[in-house]
């Protein structure tokens, strides 16, 4: 079964390594469909609340809050939703042989390290827009955002792979 660029999208971000037989990858699609779901209610009622607020209201601070919130919501709320129905399907766990292991290893860091990398540069970019580009605050918080996703997304990688005879 040819899989498709979203299933493809989604193997990588959510550490997809399980077979997606018929059975799974109906599974996953009933956990995307809930995740679009939930943030076509969450992007409509969010707009119509801020489209009713006072024009008097809506500064640039609060369009800038806006979005961050917004960003979280996405990032943090609907990922961690899609991570734990993948765990909760066993979807994330590869098995290797004794062999393969380090290689496995290898390739849970370098995904751990654009995981980091990608939430630190998202960190970033929304603290910059307070800070200012060139804020030590928005740099140290960024570094420190990619160091804990770098180690956590590493260790829980690394904590699926199952060594097989």
């Amino acid at each position: 079964m040819k899989e498709s660029f979203l299933i493809k999208i989604m193997r990588y971000f959510f550490s997809i390594r399980g077979v997606l037989d018929e059975h799974n990858a109906r599974e996953i699609g009933k956990v995307a469909t809930n995740a679009f779901m939930f943030l076509w209610m969450y992007t409509g009622i969010a707009n119509a609340v801020f489209l009713l607020l006072p024009q008097a209201i809506k500064t640039g601070s609060m369009i800038n809050g806006f979005i961050l919130f917004n960003m979280f919501i996405v990032w943090g709320g609907v990922g961690l939703y899609v991570t734990h129905k993948v765990s909760e399907l066993k979807l994330n766990y590869q098995e290797v042989s004794t062999k393969e292991y380090p290689k496995a290893v290898h390739k849970a860091v370098i995904h751990g390290a654009w995981f980091g990398i990608s939430y630190g540069l998202v960190t970033y970019l929304m603290f910059a827009q307070f800070n200012g580009f060139f804020s030590i605050v928005s740099i140290g918080f960024a570094i420190f955002i990619i160091l804990i996703s770098w180690t956590s997304d590493t260790q829980r990688e690394i904590a699926h792979i199952v060594k097989v005879e």
